[in-house]
């Protein structure tokens, strides 16, 4: 219980990260919906390699590249989620951006966990 307690204050860091960044390249830069979400994602991923392998799971595996290509797979799927869940909730049921943002992150999150803990940092 301890450690998904700091994987949820880890997601709130990575996902003010990502939402925060997705929403200014949206609203002040004038990037479309799908790469201020993409850029978002990128930055927000970073920020969450770093904490979840030292902070979370506290990972001593040396193969730290090992980590980040499984890493990067998890985040495809979880992204591919997400991305599938911002369209239909933008496009297909014209749900407000913030909203539907929010609820794809959600969808993200939650497939990320069980991958980082079943996958990436499973020693």
């Amino acid at each position: 219980m301890k450690k998904f307690l700091k994987y949820i204050l880890t997601g709130i860091i990575n996902t003010l990260t990502t939402y925060l960044t997705s929403i200014i390249l949206l609203e002040i830069f004038n990037f479309y919906l799908i790469t201020s979400n993409l850029i978002g994602f990128l930055l927000g991923i970073s920020v969450s390699f770093c904490l979840n392998r030292n902070f979370v799971f506290k990972s001593k595996d040396k193969k730290i590249r090992k980590q980040i290509l499984k890493f990067i797979c998890a985040f495809l799927i979880s992204y591919s989620i997400n991305l599938i869940f911002l369209i239909m909730c933008s496009y297909v049921f014209f749900i407000n951006y913030y909203v539907s943002q929010i609820i794809a992150m959600l969808t993200y999150s939650l497939s990320f966990y069980y991958l980082s803990n079943r996958y990436i940092f499973y020693e």
